[in-house]
């Protein structure tokens, strides 16, 4: 009788790990979007549900980047020269992003489960 019982103990003590394992594995990656010359790089990305877009302002003027895309709304506001910010993603679907600086910087962002 007493085996059960400790392998009882031995998974109750290991289901914590387990799952924090799980968390781990489920977590999104990071893509990195660049910004110069007055457009985002690359123009359009396929990401994951859950992965990170981080933008990077390589050039030698402010960006401000944001979407108005119902559900997947943001604005980063005046990102300067040198500066890095994130936005993950947590549902499906496309989003635009654009400047409000310069109108015509246009990135497609499409997120699949």
């Amino acid at each position: 009788m007493r085996l059960p019982v400790t392998a009882l103990i031995c998974v109750l003590l290991l289901l914590p790990l387990a799952a924090a394992s799980a968390h781990v594995a489920q977590a999104g990656s990071e893509h990195v979007i660049s910004q110069k010359g007055k457009k985002f790089s690359p123009g359009q990305i396929d990401i994951k549900v859950g992965d990170t877009l981080t933008f990077i302002n390589d050039d030698k003027r402010r960006h401000n980047i944001y979407s108005k895309t119902p559900g997947q709304t943001f604005n980063i506001r005046k990102q300067s020269p040198g500066a890095r910010d994130s936005i993950t993603f947590d549902d499906n679907g496309t989003v635009e992003v654009r400047c409000a600086i310069h109108p015509k910087m246009r990135l497609v962002v499409n997120i699949s489960e």
